[in-house]
């Protein structure tokens, strides 16, 4: 069982940035939060500082944000599965998100440092609606983030970003216990295109590569003689025990190419369609020397009903290739969410 939560988890968070709009590569300061901030600090031949402008925007204060957020998502794949037992479900998250920004270093003449701290716990619940969840209460999920970016803002709207996430899922239903641990340092190159109209392009790279451990099956289960039992009986059918829990199993390296379009239409509304490819080739456990490929269509749509509350719809549609041909899924997801902001 363990197992399959740790699969359900992996296709789960693999999916967050589609859900939420947000970039696939880590980066704590979206990469359109300084378009025209190196534009505006070359306007023209008349500032005899030029670029040294720059220099005058450095600020070490703290600035932290929190946010909360719900979001109730349909799926048409809940397991993440080419053959699924289950046609479609849906799911709640309940998301607490802490941003810190370290303040705005001036490198030189063109660049400027905006190293960032953030703190995320999201709690999934699968199926409330369906059962109330009774049935698939066992695959409930919290999540723990923890990461580090530092974005170079570059000239010509180019952002270069070095980042590192700690990312710890754990069930919740019954006793706690910690799915997996995973450590991935990423660095991510991005280009924004500000068109005359208001509208944004945004283009990006990434590279990232994922430690990852977690608890074999003899530390899941309490009972020894129960777990030779199980290790003789997977022994006898030429399988390793340890092959068969989650440590391990997210190590690898991944490569990701993103494309986005970002309309606001109006004061409030903004559109934001996207296309994601990921390509993650694993290197340790069972998962070892298989390569998934990963495509994302996504839109989102969202509303600023007051400058601390935003309502958004999100739709995507996801389709996975594997070296295996047994990890290969579609799904469709669609979903609603809200969420309130505070920043101090």
């Amino acid at each position: 069982m363990m197992k399959y939560i740790f699969s359900l988890f992996v296709a789960a968070t693999s999916a967050l940035p589609f859900i939420y709009g947000q970039e696939p590569v880590d980066a704590i300061v979206p990469s359109d939060f300084f378009i025209d901030a190196l534009s505006a600090a070359n306007t023209g031949a008349d500032d005899p500082m030029g670029t040294q402008r720059l220099i005058q925007v450095k600020d070490s204060s703290i600035t932290p944000m929190v946010t909360a957020s719900s979001a109730f998502k349909y799926t048409s794949n809940p397991d993440k599965a080419k053959t699924p037992t289950r046609k479609d479900g849906t799911s709640l998250d309940l998301t607490l998100n802490l941003s810190v920004g370290l303040g705005e270093y001036g490198l030189g003449d063109d660049v400027l440092a905006v190293p960032a701290f953030n703190f995320m716990q999201m709690r999934t619940f699968n199926d409330p609606v369906g059962d109330y969840g009774d049935q698939m209460q066992a695959f409930d999920v919290d999540v723990q983030m923890i990461g580090v970016s530092v974005p170079f803002v570059l000239p010509n709207d180019f952002t270069l970003t070095i980042g590192h996430s700690y990312v710890a899922p754990s069930t919740f239903r019954g006793s706690d216990q910690i799915i997996s641990y995973s450590n991935t340092p990423s660095i991510a190159f991005a280009k924004n295109f500000p068109l005359s109209w208001g509208d944004v392009i945004s283009f990006s790279v990434g590279m990232s590569y994922t430690f990852s451990q977690g608890d074999s099956l003899e530390d899941q289960i309490s009972d020894p003689d129960y777990f030779n039992f199980l290790k003789a009986v997977m022994e006898q059918s030429n399988l390793s025990p340890n092959s068969e829990y989650p440590a391990n199993l997210q190590s690898g390296l991944g490569h990701t190419i993103s494309l986005s379009y970002m309309s606001p239409v109006g004061e409030n509304l903004t559109l934001i369609p996207s296309f994601t490819y990921n390509n993650m080739m694993f290197s340790e456990g069972s998962f070892k020397n298989r390569s998934d490929k990963t495509c994302n269509l996504g839109l989102t749509a969202s509303y600023a009903l007051y400058e601390w509350l935003t309502a958004s719809a999100m739709t995507n549609y996801t389709w996975k290739t594997s070296s295996d041909n047994v990890s290969e899924f579609e799904d469709f997801i669609g979903g609603l969410s809200l969420g309130v902001s505070h920043a101090f």
